[in-house]
């Protein structure tokens, strides 16, 4: 591609497939970075083939590369709609050649930095379709799929769009030094940095999506712990409190159980069915105590990962409201953001 008198139109939609595919289900970084390099240099030169974009690129297409993009860590990739080469001879399907452990996300298998390092160049990528795309038709074209990552109540979702967001406005300002800034000139931008701004200036959410295994978890553990007090030291059953069916990680419905919930369960619910036992059953006791110990150390897991998320949240959405070049009213919640992405990427060092 960097050869100005050979051939291009092999630089189509199913080498950008092609690409994609490569950056999401490599483990190697020197090829994923090749790969990066590949796409950005393919979608510099087709921005300039006129109607390309419109004509070829598909908004399904494209919200397929989100699609896979934006799934969960730990579940495998949904490799249905990847593009599939075939041979040129007989037909037949030559599959593509990636990673069988990076498909399936097995954290036993690759670790958890490799993953999230081929997500954030993906995302990387998906920036590039946009810093190339026609400007007037950007808004309707990607407002429905960025804003609806923005929003989501997925941290890995809403970290990723802020990756997008973030080098969107550094990329574009970088390769085409704007005279007007981007938030003047995009009304999604716009949208895109008051969302984030909004975010860092308000209250963290309760949990996010990823955690409402663990909260599953910790549900279990927490009735079972009352339930020994009826099990073992024959407390009625009517005396064991009810902790919910459902699980609710946002802690909006009623009568669900939430972190607060179980944190009730390990103090005022235990300590009363404790105390109405007395001096006796002290061998049942003990046990029980030491169980709940090990629920404990759940749920004080469960808020360090909470916080963990925060920060990385927090993090991402300063740099993206940074890259669009904004002046917010107060600059301290920008701030904290960033210092606080910082400190957790010197104590991963």
């Amino acid at each position: 591609m960097a050869v100005p008198h050979l051939p291009r139109d092999w630089i189509s939609v199913p080498f950008l497939c092609l690409l994609f595919q490569n950056l999401i289900c490599e483990e190697r970084s020197d090829i994923r970075d090749a790969s990066l390099s590949a796409w950005r240099d393919a979608f510099r030169l087709l921005s300039s083939v006129p109607g390309f974009f419109s004509s070829k690129i598909s908004q399904q297409l494209t919200l397929g590369w989100y699609t896979v993009a934006m799934m969960p860590i730990g579940i495998a990739i949904d490799t249905s709609n990847f593009y599939l080469p075939s041979n040129a001879g007989d037909g037949t399907l030559e599959r593509h050649n990636v990673d069988k452990n990076m498909l399936a996300q097995d954290l036993s298998l690759v670790p958890l930095e490799t993953i999230l390092k081929a997500r954030v160049a993906t995302a990387t990528a998906l920036a590039c379709q946009l810093i190339y795309w026609p400007s007037v038709a950007i808004n309707d074209f990607f407002r429905p799929i960025l804003v609806h990552y923005v929003d989501s109540s997925s941290m890995l979702q809403k970290f990723l769009a802020a990756i997008i967001s973030e080098e969107w406005a550094n990329g574009y300002e970088r390769i085409f030094s704007p005279s007007t800034p981007l938030v003047i000139s995009s009304t999604l931008a716009k949208e895109l940095s008051q969302k984030t701004l909004m975010w860092l200036q308000g209250d963290s959410p309760p949990a996010y999506h990823e955690m409402t295994y663990a909260l599953s978890r910790i549900h279990m553990e927490c009735t079972a712990l009352l339930q020994l007090f009826s099990t073992e030291c024959k407390l009625p059953k009517t005396s064991i409190p009810f902790l919910g069916n459902e699980v609710d990680v946002t802690g909006t419905r009623q009568n669900c159980f939430t972190i607060e919930t179980a944190e009730q369960a390990v103090t005022l619910h235990f300590n009363r069915l404790k105390d109405s036992l007395g001096r006796t059953k002290k061998k049942e006791q003990a046990v029980i105590c030491e169980k709940r110990g090990h629920v404990v150390a759940s749920i004080e897991r469960y808020l360090e990962i909470k916080t963990q998320y925060d920060i990385r949240i927090s993090g991402a959405f300063a740099a993206a409201f940074v890259g669009f070049r904004e002046i917010p009213d107060k600059v301290s919640p920008v701030v904290k953001g960033i210092m606080n992405g910082i400190k957790v990427t010197v104590s991963m060092l």
